[in-house]
């Protein structure tokens, strides 16, 4: 368990560098599993999210999509386009 922990807390503070490299059995297996699957899914979404960025910060690409094999949620399935809206005072 500690080494759940361990990469866990690593992720948690950003670290997505980090696996469960310990022999284990049964439910616990399942959890290693999950969570180093957790951790590699959240690395190469980090990655795209910092490819569009870049896109569109440095290159000037509008209408970049991440793309991530076998994740999905609401980022999947939203238009491409921004929701931020600037408010000025009037």
């Amino acid at each position: 368990m500690r080494s759940i922990a361990e990469v866990t807390t690593a992720v948690a503070r950003g670290d997505l560098t980090k696996k469960i490299n310990v022999d284990v059995r049964g439910e616990i297996l399942a959890l290693k599993e999950t969570v180093n699957f957790m951790t590699e899914s959240l690395s190469v979404f980090a990655a795209e999210v910092t490819r569009v960025a870049k896109e569109v910060g440095t290159d000037g690409i509008l209408g970049g999509q991440a793309s991530v094999d076998n994740v999905g949620g609401i980022w999947k399935v939203r238009p491409s386009h921004s929701e931020n809206k600037l408010n000025l005072p009037s």
